[in-house]
């Protein structure tokens, strides 16, 4: 990547395509609203929305506006027009309960958030926990009223003039935070991760790598389609779906949140060229019995990440694919800021079990979990990840950050795994805490802490347990208190009422004993022995 720092904010928010009658290409459109935006339209709104935060809502350099948005029009608005203001971006998930949200404040300290009707009422709760005074921005509808003391999203994007003076003097370097996604790392509660200039720039930059690129650039009568079924409040959405094609001119068809119907929908009507998924839908998309040939008509390209998923869910898609798809599994993490490994394009011998190759500008090492050093290529030992995407290190955490990233560079990121020089990286195992469920991280810390805060309940251990569907599920280990008394329902009630759906509790057991180290660390897989 080149080191230049001129200019790193306007490469980052650069959207393509540029030039005669593209500009009115549509470069948003929402699956349910059917709300769209055209390139010149996303433009000018990012410019307004950035000049209404500086001049409007008094927000200045460097400080943190946050969202909790769903899939929609509006969110690279916000995300590329706060990076355009010189602010740095926060997502949150928008089906976050007042607990969770409140700890992400807590942790950024955002001057605005921007939200939906929808969520106002939880972010009031958060930023009430979090002692917050952020102000609310609400992407409101056409002649419908918004809560009392909120400001209109249409106000300060839709409507106003852009100052391009002010924000042509907004100045970064490389190594300069512009976005803070939140990741579980190997250990603890969810924590930001400083994604820099340098890192967005060399993701993108790795993209467009010929090898590594899947969508084409906008011209003439071509244009991309790519369903945004993956949330952009995580890496992948973002990163990958998002700032991968909106920088080269694709049309993205939006999903506020996923229906197997409106996913239908968009797969039989718009014609989408490519597709990233999870592993769920990958699994649906092969199991489904209403899922035809005539779905993937125009499709080249699925890319499949963020959890393993095995050769034969591979198979049954491509079975029901045009017979010209390749399917491209890939690994990456939120540390990595994008796919750090990919099915290279055109591969011929592939193993779906695989994840493939690096990435441009990517080294990988595998070293032995305990000792650090690392181990003869083939055998097996802990990932450890070296490129220019690589963030800078957890926010406010200069321990986590030091037990993860090697002092030359390598990110430890506690999946175990080895290197077949035919088919490349297998990741066989986890290291590290977190449980994946459909793709999404869940900590098992943060469910613990909340079971922990039951009166009934003397302590608690949490582990992923396999799930047919969802990859993994949170199954809790629970010691009661003497003279206390509780059932596994009200329990499971108990977290669900402070979570998002996705890390509830799938089952409660009563047990005598949580195993632990003598510093009191729990043993997770000696739970699993004893137990699962």
């Amino acid at each position: 990547m080149d080191d230049n720092s001129s200019g790193v904010v306007k490469r980052v928010v650069a959207l393509k395509p540029v030039g005669r009658g593209l500009d009115f290409r549509l470069g948003q459109e929402c699956a349910e609203t059917k709300k769209k935006y055209t390139y010149r339209e996303l433009r000018k709104n990012m410019a307004v929305y950035a000049t209404s935060l500086r001049k409007k809502l008094g927000v200045k350099e460097n400080d943190v506006v946050a969202a909790l948005l769903p899939n929609s029009p509006e969110f690279p608005v916000v995300a590329l027009g706060t990076i355009q203001a010189g602010c740095i971006f926060s997502p949150v998930n928008p089906i976050y309960k007042e607990f969770e949200i409140s700890h992400q404040v807590s942790s950024t300290d955002p001057k605005v958030i921007i939200t939906i009707p929808e969520c106002y009422d939880n972010v009031i709760k958060g930023l009430k926990l979090a002692n917050s005074q952020a102000k609310i921005v609400v992407v409101d509808k056409p002649n419908k009223p918004i809560p009392d003391g909120a400001i209109r999203y249409s106000e300060i994007a839709e409507s106003g003039e852009a100052d391009y003076e002010l924000l042509d003097k907004v100045e970064k370097e490389n190594d300069d935070v512009a976005f803070i996604p939140f990741s579980s790392g190997t250990t603890g509660l969810p924590k930001g991760v400083e994604i820099t200039y340098k890192n967005l720039l060399a993701a993108t930059e790795i993209m467009d790598k010929t090898e590594n690129k899947f969508p084409g650039i906008t011209h003439g009568d071509f244009q991309d389609v790519v369903p945004c079924i993956l949330p952009f409040f995580h890496i992948y959405g973002i990163v990958v779906t998002l700032l991968g094609h909106i920088t080269n001119g694709c049309k993205l068809v939006s999903l506020p949140k996923f229906s197997t119907n409106v996913f239908f929908d968009v797969l039989k009507n718009q014609n989408p060229s490519i597709l990233y998924v999870v592993p769920p839908i990958a699994i649906l998309l092969g199991k489904h019995p209403d899922v035809t040939k005539e779905f993937f008509k125009n499709t080249r390209h699925i890319v499949c990440g963020a959890a393993p998923l095995s050769a034969s869910d591979v198979t049954a898609v491509l079975e029901k694919g045009n017979g010209k798809i390749e399917f491209n599994q890939g690994f990456g993490a939120t540390e990595t800021t994008s796919l750090a490994t990919t099915t290279l394009k055109g591969t011929k011998e592939i193993d779906y079990s695989a994840c493939g190759r690096p990435m441009a500008s990517t080294e990988l090492m595998f070293v032995d979990p305990i000792s650090g050093k690392p181990v003869p290529l083939g055998e097996s030992g802990e990932l450890c990840i070296r490129s220019p995407t690589v963030m800078k290190g957890y926010l406010k955490n200069e321990k986590a950050t030091k037990e993860c990233i090697t002092d030359d560079g390598f990110f430890r990121t506690g999946d175990l795994g080895h290197y077949d020089t035919k088919y490349g990286l297998f990741v066989t195992d986890r290291i590290k805490e977190l449980i994946k469920v459909k793709g999404m991280q869940v900590a098992p810390a943060e469910l613990e802490s909340i079971l922990r805060s039951h009166p009934a309940v003397q302590d608690a251990a949490v582990i992923g347990v396999p799930h047919d569907f969802n990859g993994e599920a949170p199954k809790a280990f629970i010691i009661k208190k003497n003279g206390q008394n509780t059932s596994p329902e009200e329990l499971q009630t108990f977290v669900a009422n402070k979570v998002a759906p996705f890390k509830k509790i799938e089952e409660v057991v009563f047990v005598d004993d949580i195993p632990k180290t003598s510093s009191g660390k729990i043993l997770r897989k000696e739970l699993k022995k004893m137990y699962a």
